[in-house]
């Protein structure tokens, strides 16, 4: 009876873990997904306006040039983009006034449209970046999905999770910059016989692993994977599921701003587990 039970865990585990996969497909492919990137352009008030060069590139300067779309605009707590008024002239499509471009709430979609692009702002560091999208990009039909391990019940371990309080941790991305992250606590588990701490932080409210392991640069992403985790229950403990590791958006373009992995969650075990690095990246 116990292996019935034990084997039809295992498969309601694995029919889960196809949905994630699925879910995750879609995530990319999404018109906010991180396969349409095609530049991140750094902007500040003497450096706001967008202008159009050719057909298919838009460029950031102190001045309005020939092909100006239109000027990011600073406000105390926001950024607009206003966009030129001249474009309702000579284009095809209604062109608003302005949008809100910043800040954006995750998830809901918002941002700036013009002809096949799309973009919104996002703050790093103090600094402000364009996240350009070009609609149209061909990488969207090209995706072939993503590689995975099989799934393995071996890598769904049983954690006892020690909260922390008031506490945050400078985290680098691949920027060079280091940004300060609110710590929610420490995870504690076994693997491979070996005792394992992973420090949690907050990312929009869910308990957020930043890890590497030594599967990095051979079969998964050189420079570490993503992880959520389930809150603990009562005791303190939870489950730890490495199959749901995911690639960080670096791994499918340059024009994103990833986090690494604090030296507290490199791992020196093979986490044989999760996503692999995509195919032609």
């Amino acid at each position: 009876m116990l292996t019935i039970l034990l084997s039809t865990r295992v498969f309601a585990q694995a029919e889960n873990h196809e949905e994630w996969k699925n879910e995750r497909a879609h995530e990319l492919l999404k018109e906010d997904g991180w396969l349409n990137l095609i530049g991140l352009l750094w902007i500040d008030q003497n450096t706001s306006y967008l202008n159009q060069v050719g057909n298919d590139k838009l460029e950031v300067s102190s001045k309005m040039e020939v092909g100006n779309i239109g000027k990011f605009h600073f406000e105390r707590d926001s950024i607009w983009f206003v966009f030129n008024p001249e474009l309702s002239k000579n284009s095809k499509e209604s062109v608003p006034q302005k949008s809100l471009v910043f800040p954006l709430e995750y998830g809901k979609g918002g941002g700036a449209y013009f002809d096949r692009w799309k973009w919104t702002v996002i703050e790093r560091g103090g600094q402000y970046g364009v996240r350009l999208r070009d609609l149209k990009h061909p990488g969207v039909l090209e995706f072939k999905g993503l590689p995975y391990y099989p799934y393995d019940p071996e890598f769904r371990i049983k954690a006892f999770f020690e909260p922390k309080f008031n506490q945050t941790m400078g985290i680098p991305n691949v920027l060079g910059q280091v940004i300060e992250w609110k710590v929610m606590g420490i995870l504690k588990f076994e693997l491979e016989g070996k005792p394992i701490e992973l420090t949690v932080l907050d990312e929009l409210g869910k308990f957020f692993v930043i890890f590497s392991d030594l599967t990095n640069g051979h079969e998964t992403y050189p420079t570490g994977r993503y992880l959520y985790v389930d809150y603990p229950d009562r005791t303190g403990y939870t489950w730890i599921d490495f199959n749901y590791s995911y690639n960080p958006p670096c791994a499918f373009t340059a024009f994103a701003t990833c986090p690494i992995p604090p030296k507290e969650n490199r791992m020196e075990v093979a986490v044989l587990a999760g996503e692999k690095i995509p195919e032609g990246h």
